[in-house]
This record gives C-alpha cells, structure tokens and sequence, in this order.
C-alpha cells in the first residue's frame, strides 16, 4: 500500500522471520525494517497513521514513521491475507477468520466486538456507511449478512445460491455487488433484498481468480476466461477482452484499468501487467516477464499518481512501473 509517498509492504519468508518494511515511493530508498517473527501470510492495513499487520495469530500496529510498535494484540488468526480489512472513519480493523469476525481499535488495540453469526467468510468482507458486509456459511449455507460497525449485531442475512470462490462483495451508493453462482447480483444495502440480476457469466472459468471493481457507473470483472465492462445500472456490456487474468486483482484509474495477464495476444509468450483504457478496453501498454512456473505476481498492483506498484518473484522485490512523482515538502 501506499499513503504521503511511502509505500508498505511486508516480507514474510518461510525461511527467516517476518518483517514489515517502509519505502520511499520514488526511488524505493528503505525507511525502516521491523522484524515481527513469523511465516505465514500476512495482511496488512494502513489507518490512524499506523501500518496494522496480521499474521498467524498476532495483531500488531506499527509507527508509520518510525516503524515502531505501538501495540500487540492476540486473535482468532487470519486464514488468508485479504481478511484483513480497515474502515478509516471509524477507525476500526476487522479480522474475519473460519469462526467470526473480530473488530479491533486502530489507535489503541483495544477489541470492540466479536461475533460469529457468519463463519468461513471468504473472500473479504466490505464495509460502507457504519455496516459489515460478508460473505459466509449460517447454518452451513452460504449467506449475505449486514452487521454493524459498533457493536456487530445483525441487521439482516440473505441466503445465495453460492459462496463466492475469489470476488468480495463491492458496495457502493447504488447496492451490494456480489458475484453468486456466476451471476453478478445487486442486493439492497438497507434490506438485503434482491435488486436485480446484472450479468450473467456463461463459462465455468470465470469462477477462477475472479475480481469484481465498481467505479462511476462501470462494473469491472476479471477472470480466467477474460476481462468485461458493464454498465452498472443496465448491464450492457461496454467492452469484453478474452485476456485471462492470472492472478486475482484488479486496480482502476482515471484513464486505464490495470490487471496481471497471462500470455496475452500482445505478448504470447509473456506473463504481464497490462493496463486498458477503462471506456474502450483496448490496450495501453503492458510490461512483460518469461511465463516460466515460478514467475508471477505475488501481489495486486497497486496504481497510485500514475505509476503501478507491485511485487513478483521474477524479480524477487517491489517494483515501480512508471514515474512516481516526488512529494511536496
């Protein structure tokens, strides 16, 4: 993640201890490294100034300055490293694991609640307006359930047909986006109930790696069996490009929306970053590297003013695609 040109990152490695490290945005100058111990996994959050990592069962939040910490709290573990979530406006980071969901305070580590109303939740769930939204197993059947932010009690659930396998839900102004049995569905914000179905996906390959990104009107999906824009309140399709994504993640800009993709027709004997303009779908520009089994992103690129972050264990580290202006002092 990025936040005031310092990019954060972590590096946990089954062979040595896990540790949260600080760049310089601009031309990747180390700022601090703290040792936290460790190997699996981590999540990581930026709220309230802190970098807020999870990992195994360890909460801890960190100086984003200094790279300090500032306090270490114990949970029920964090199964996979996207449910680790932040609401800033209230300051709140919830963990959500195979048993409930816990909600902690950024600025002190003090727990705020706990529930287990929706257990298995995977993937992450979204927060919007001072409610939860997630995607679990009630009763050993996969629901929607809306929660509150302050206390975790239970405004509603809505029964699917299917737990998602990789798309969170997305919420925005207009509803919930959720992504049930290859059906992208709006629910109701306030009641949980069906608003409309958006659009289907005809071939089975879309459950793989499928990212669902909402912005100003346009619904963007990626998957394995390509790449699609669709109009938000119709859901006519805009543009559609058989790419296949090739790994789970989706960033949208201004102008381009920028995803991993494998062997493109651009670049057929190359794994990449691509971006696409977000109104026509065609290609911008791509950065490519040998499709070799151990090359591929390890991270979701990240676009922030411009350049695209990201990491890859082609070249074992972060990289900047693109300039990175330098910060008003």
């Amino acid at each position: 993640m990025v936040s005031d040109g310092t990019v954060y990152m972590t590096n946990f490695d089954s062979s040595r201890d896990g540790s949260a490290i600080a760049l310089d945005a601009q031309d990747g100058t180390e700022q601090w490294r703290t040792t936290l111990g460790g190997s699996e996994s981590p999540g990581s959050v930026f709220v309230d100034d802190l970098f807020i990592v999870a990992y195994e069962t360890e909460l801890v939040a960190l100086d984003s300055q200094t790279g300090e910490q500032v306090w270490t709290k114990t949970t029920n573990g964090l199964d996979h490293p996207e449910l680790l979530v932040a609401e800033e406006s209230t300051g709140t980071v919830l963990i959500a694991s195979d048993t409930a969901i816990e909600a902690f305070e950024a600025a002190t580590g003090e727990k705020r609640w706990e529930t287990n109303t929706v257990r298995d939740i995977f993937p992450a769930p979204a927060v919007y307006d001072g409610r939860v939204f997630a995607v679990g197993e009630v009763d050993e059947a996969p629901y929607l359930v809306a929660l509150s932010m302050e206390d975790g009690s239970e405004h509603w659930r809505t029964e699917l047909t299917a737990a998602p396998e990789s798309a969170a839900p997305v919420v925005t102004e207009d509803g919930i986006f959720v992504d049930d049995n290859r059906t992208l569905i709006i629910y109701d914000r306030e009641t949980g109930d069906q608003l409309r179905q958006l659009y289907s996906f005809d071939n089975d390959s879309y459950d793989v790696y499928r990212t669902v990104a909402v912005d100003d009107g346009t619904v963007f999906v990626s998957g394995d069996s390509g790449a699609v824009a669709i109009d938000s309140e119709t859901g006519t399709e805009r543009w559609h490009r058989d790419t296949q994504a090739d790994e789970a993640g989706l960033c949208v800009g201004t102008e381009t929306v920028v995803f991993p993709v494998k062997t493109p027709e651009f670049a057929p004997d190359k794994k990449t970053i691509s971006a696409f303009d977000r109104e026509s779908g065609e290609m911008r520009w791509y950065y490519g590297f040998d499709p070799g089994f151990h090359n591929s992103v390890t991270s979701q690129p990240v676009l922030v003013d411009g350049a695209v972050f990201f990491t890859s264990n082609r070249i074992d580290a972060l990289g900047a695609i693109g300039d990175v202006p330098a910060q008003d002092s």
